[in-house]
C-alpha cells in the first residue's frame, strides 16, 4: 500500500529548502499539492496564476485538491505531499486541507518545520520571489498567529486521524541538523 506523509509549516518555515535538500540525498518522491491544483485549474480555466486559486469558490477548491489527491494515489509510489495547513489571506484563515481528505487518503504521518517568526519574517524579506508573496507584510505577531493556527490543526488532525505527527525545527544556520531529522522520519515510514 503506498504511504503518504503530509509535510507542512508556516510560509518561510524553510519547507521548500528542506525538502530540496532532501531530494538531493535520497531518492524520495514529493509533490507540492498546491502545483497539481495549478495544473488542474490550468486545464479548465486556462489559469497559470497560483494566487487565483484561492479565490475560488470553496466548493471548486475542494474538488481540484480531491482530484490532486487522487492523482497522487493512482502514481502508487509513497510520497511526501508539500502543501499547507492553513492559508492565511489577510485576517481570513482557509484550511489547506480537511480531515475527510486526509483520512481519505489514509496519511501516515505529519511533519511540520518550525522556525522562529523572527527568522520567519527575515526569510520572507530576504526571499527573491517576496514580490509575489501573499503575506509578505504580515508582523511578527502575525507570523506567530499562523504558527498557532497550524498548531492547533496538527493537532486537531493527530488525534482526529490516530497518527504521529512531527515537529522539526529549522532554525538558521541548522539545516544540516534538520535534514538529518527529516530523513530519520522518512526512513521511519518509507523503504528508502
Amino acid at each position: 500500500m503506498t504511504k503518504l506523509i503530509l509535510f507542512v509549516g508556516t510560509p518561510g518555515a524553510g519547507k521548500s529548502t528542506l525538502l530540496k535538500e532532501l531530494a538531493n540525498r535520497k531518492h524520495i518522491n514529493t509533490v507540492n499539492l498546491g502545483d497539481i491544483m495549478l495544473q488542474i485549474a490550468k486545464q479548465r480555466e486556462g489559469t497559470d496564476d497560483r494566487e487565483k486559486l484561492g479565490v475560488m469558490p470553496d466548493e471548486q477548491i475542494r474538488k481540484d485538491r480531491e482530484t490532486a489527491f487522487n492523482k497522487i494515489i493512482e502514481e502508487g509510489v509513497d510520497t511526501v505531499i508539500d502543501t499547507h495547513l492553513s492559508i492565511k489571506y489577510g485576517r481570513r484563515y482557509v484550511p489547506g486541507v480537511t480531515l475527510k481528505e486526509l483520512e481519505h487518503i489514509r496519511i501516515k504521518a505529519i511533519i511540520y518545520i518550525d522556525a522562529t517568526a523572527k527568522e520567519i519574517w527575515a526569510r520572507r524579506h530576504n526571499d527573491s520571489a517576496k514580490h509575489v508573496r501573499r503575506n509578505i507584510d504580515d508582523t511578527e505577531a502575525e507570523i506567530d498567529e499562523q504558527k498557532a493556527v497550524n498548531l492547533a490543526v496538527l493537532s486537531s488532525c493527530a488525534i482526529y486521524l490516530s497518527i504521529p505527527i512531527y515537529i522539526i525545527y529549522n532554525s538558521d544556520g541548522k539545516i544540516e541538523e534538520a535534514v538529518s531529522e527529516l530523513e530519520k522520519i522518512i526512513k521511519e515510514h518509507f523503504n528508502v
